[in-house]
């Protein structure tokens, strides 16, 4: 018999399971219409039905495991009965429920039919802070005539080695739209960004053309292909003069990204023409640009096979696009930083060592500060500023310490912190037991890093912490630094030395001031605007997490305490 897996909500797997007679079902609570429903923690009823349906049940009964996932933990061995009763025991059927195609088992002979547009994409529900994480690699179209997901590939390996995009045909019309949805509810605009080109105005993007990704939408293109074709070459070049000389997009890309992959979006094709779209059509792997075509061309380089697109795609397309244009509030401290009310120290790969967010910039998405240095471990500082009135930079440089101290031990991170105007720029902060209290000699501690390294015969601080010896990071924070410098020339050498070689020795600065110093990496500012960070050409508007005051009191003294 047909074995079957049907993903999406509850209420939508209910209306579809309603039609179907002589359902046993395993699940949590009951549903209208199913013969026996049984509780996965009623351990003697749940084995006795599997027995039943091992021994053949009665022809033409149904097993129901409803929502796969919370079954499949009321009961380790589940997986395997069920997959050998849907192997050997031809006059019974099996149906799994899941609410995202990524809970459903393996190896299990089973025809996938989406209810959901959002279940496709593993969601339960959209927001910008939730749904807007995908990376540019793949996204999920539908499913094939075979009963599994079809995923569009969006980049390729061009020569084994460096990562390029991939230039797309899709020929049913459902599966082209099923993709451009899928990627605008799985990237934020700073990531991805569409160009719909219609050749006279057959309606394919109605809604899609609501979304915040969308930059223009040409309709009736086939009037003026070489018109398409001059503003296509414009962004190309454009772009590639942003990128330089990095091997393609990709490589480009990082905390100063400031190029979004575009999405050439053709609806008719046939009827423009492959020369409007030869000339980008070389350039993917540099400029970004990626085509998207509802026909097969030689200009792609992957068709995407037919499938069957989502049961509800029309009506998310209608209204995920305004969704997505609706504010969200910026969320409270420990949200932002994926906590359950309390710190973290725990370890962690290199690359997220000393990087942690500062708030949510307009998608939901955290913006990210890391003291690593970008020519050692591929972060943005070594050091860095925060330029805000005297009233407002306590908020920046809570935004930056807490969220540092919140990840990393005092044993991975030590703190010296220096007022100048003694405007309480610290208070709270320097309650943590991250803090070096007294008189510190920053440049004696320099030479003793110096010395450490040298002794053991490692360059900088990331080779001695590889061999799994311990020195924390050292964050200096100098509130005041240009009226500091002013009173006490002879500060300017010691923020020299550190500016220059702190890098190597894990020394890092945060200086805060109502203006610029010379010696950030990355920049906090508040504007009219609100707050920015900036990291070479790339700006980024961000809001803090809403409750900093009450953290900055409660948290240094919860982690004084554990």
């Amino acid at each position: 018999m047909n074995h079957l897996a049907l993903i999406g909500p509850p209420d939508a797997v209910a209306s579809r399971i309603g039609a179907i007679q002589g359902v046993y079902r395993i699940g949590k609570g009951d549903v209208a219409g199913v013969a026996v429903s049984f509780d996965p923690g009623d351990e003697r009823r749940r084995q006795n039905l599997l027995a039943w349906f091992e021994r053949g049940a009665e022809p033409g009964a149904t097993l129901l495991v409803d929502d796969w996932k919370y079954c499949s933990e009321s009961d380790p061995g589940l997986a395997d009965t069920v997959r050998w009763i849907a192997a050997r025991v031809w006059n019974v059927r099996v149906i799994v429920t899941a609410r995202s195609v990524d809970e459903l088992p393996e190896r299990m002979p089973l025809r996938i039919e989406v209810l959901d547009f959002l279940a496709l994409h593993g969601l339960r529900r959209f927001t910008k802070a939730l749904a807007w994480k995908g990376r540019w690699w793949k996204v999920p179209v539908g499913v094939g005539a075979d009963g599994r997901p079809v995923v569009a590939e969006l980049t390729h390996f061009a020569d084994g080695k460096w990562r390029t995009g991939s230039h797309l045909s899709v020929t049913t019309p459902d599966a082209f739209r099923s993709l451009v949805l899928g990627l605008m509810t799985t990237h934020s605009p700073k990531l991805f960004q569409a160009v719909f080109i219609d050749a006279h105005d057959s309606g394919v993007f109605e809604g899609l053309d609501q979304a915040p990704h969308v930059v223009a939408h040409h309709r009736h293109a086939a009037r003026d292909p070489q018109g398409i074709a001059e503003l296509l070459a414009a962004e190309s070049e454009r772009r590639l003069d942003v990128v330089g000389n990095t091997w393609t997009i990709f490589d480009h890309r990082g905390f100063d990204q400031v190029l979004p992959q575009l999405l050439v979006c053709v609806s008719g094709f046939a009827d423009i023409g492959e020369p409007a779209f030869a000339a980008i059509s070389a350039d993917v792997g540099k400029s970004g640009m990626q085509l998207l075509l509802d026909g097969q061309s030689e200009l792609t380089d992957l068709l995407v096979d037919d499938c069957a697109a989502p049961a509800n795609l029309d009506e998310m397309a209608r209204s995920l696009p305004l969704l997505m244009r609706e504010e969200e509030p910026a969320p409270d401290f420990f949200a932002l930083h994926e906590m359950p009310n309390r710190h973290a120290w725990r370890p962690r790969p290199v690359r997220l060592q000393y990087r942690a967010p500062v708030g949510v910039d307009e998608f939901g998405q955290p913006v990210e500060v890391d003291l690593k240095s970008k020519h050692l471990q591929d972060g943005m500082g070594p050091h860095g500023e925060i330029v805000a009135p005297d009233e407002r930079r306590a908020e920046g440089v809570r935004a930056v310490v807490l969220g540092q101290m919140a990840r990393h031990s005092p044993t991975e991170l030590e703190v010296v912190l220096i007022d100048f105007h003694g405007n309480g720029v610290f208070a709270g902060i320097d309650g943590a037991p991250h803090v070096r209290h007294g008189i510190v000699d920053l440049l004696e501690d320099h030479e003793q890093r110096a010395r450490t390294l040298a002794h053991n015969n490692f360059r900088t601080i990331w080779d001695y912490r590889a061999a799994g010896l311990v020195l924390p990071e050292l964050l200096i924070c100098v509130d005041g630094v240009h009226a500091l410098l002013e009173e006490r020339p002879e500060f300017r050498e010691v923020l020299q030395t550190l500016a220059t070689a702190g890098r190597t020795y894990g020394q890092h600065l945060l200086l805060s001031d109502t203006t610029p110093s010379e010696h950030g990496s990355y920049r906090l500012e508040l504007t009219d605007e609100g707050w920015t960070r900036r990291i070479g050409r790339s700006v980024e508007r961000f809001a803090l997490p809403t409750d900093l005051n009450d953290v900055v009191w409660s948290l240094p003294v919860a982690m004084s305490s554990s």
